[in-house]
């Protein structure tokens, strides 16, 4: 069925691409035959591929998005969730390009490497275009964890990331917590940090509200997909550059690079145990405390 409504879209909006002269008023700048000929071959591979969840108008509304969940990400706006600048800013080609390339996990979102290099850059192109102040809107600064400092240090890496989760990051705040109530405890007063406040749903994830039209649920590490993929390198920069529109806020510049790293090898560790038997040993215990 799906392919169906992509092949329709396509038909449409290939008509379309004939019938527009791509002025200046459309383009607003970079008015070449060399730009009108990329936006052209960009608008073909979004008819192709992306106008049945996305829209012909990119907005979000494709004629497959009612199926699907999360929903398509509406680029009218000129923001993306998962963009390695800081929360808010607007991405840049490479935040495109990479979500393009590897798609994201446990979403209608595939990944595209089939596309040419110049097909990639011509559909992110094309994007943009839909975004009315792209030109007056320049992309963020980009945001990096930095190098990792744990080399073969993994298990140092892990320890440091609990700390940091339990601790100063308290990612427990919207994230499940992994670890019982008096580890976590002891971890703030072993960094002299005052008694946590723990909620009452401590081992759950939570829903907070977004700029995406409705709330969105913290990950769950041991058994949810991490959509930008659970490697180590991904989960750093995300965790440095936080998630766009939600609660998950920036943490390069409040945390070091360790924390940082070590919060992203720890989330790897739980991660390798999603939907096992331990991962469910773990809950039960977790929730069967007093």
């Amino acid at each position: 069925m799906r392919l169906v409504i992509l092949g329709s879209l396509s038909v449409a909006l290939l008509s379309a691409c004939e019938a527009d002269d791509w002025g200046p008023d459309r383009l607003r700048q970079g008015h070449s035959d060399q730009r009108v000929q990329e936006l052209r071959a960009g608008q073909q591979v979004y008819a192709n591929y992306c106008a049945g969840c996305h829209g012909e108008a990119g907005d979000g509304n494709g004629q497959a998005a009612r199926f699907l969940a999360p929903k398509p990400r509406n680029f009218s706006v000129g923001r993306l969730k998962f963009a390695a600048v800081e929360a808010g800013q607007s991405p840049r080609d490479e935040d495109y390009l990479r979500i393009i390339e590897n798609g994201l996990s446990g979403t209608a979102m595939p990944a595209f490497p089939f596309l040419s290099n110049d097909e990639k850059r011509s559909l992110v192109a094309y994007v943009k275009t839909f975004y009315p102040d792209w030109v007056d809107d320049p992309p963020g600064a980009p945001v990096s964890p930095g190098q990792d400092p744990w080399g073969t240090d993994h298990a140092g890496a892990i320890a440091e990331g609990k700390k940091a989760y339990y601790g100063v990051a308290k990612c427990w705040s919207c994230h499940p917590a992994y670890e019982t109530k008096a580890e976590i405890t002891r971890l703030h007063e072993e960094q002299q940090l005052p008694a946590p406040d723990l909620r009452a749903d401590l081992y759950e994830a939570t829903e907070k509200e977004s700029n995406w039209g409705a709330p969105i649920r913290a990950p769950d590490f041991l058994q949810d997909r991490i959509k930008t993929g659970f490697e180590i390198e991904n989960l750093a920069r995300v965790i440095a550059a936080g998630v766009g529109g939600t609660a998950m806020p920036t943490w390069s510049g409040a945390l070091e690079p360790g924390q940082i790293w070590g919060i992203a090898y720890y989330i790897h560790d739980l991660a390798l145990q999603r939907n096992t038997p331990e991962a469910k040993a773990l809950k039960t215990s977790l929730l069967s405390q007093n």
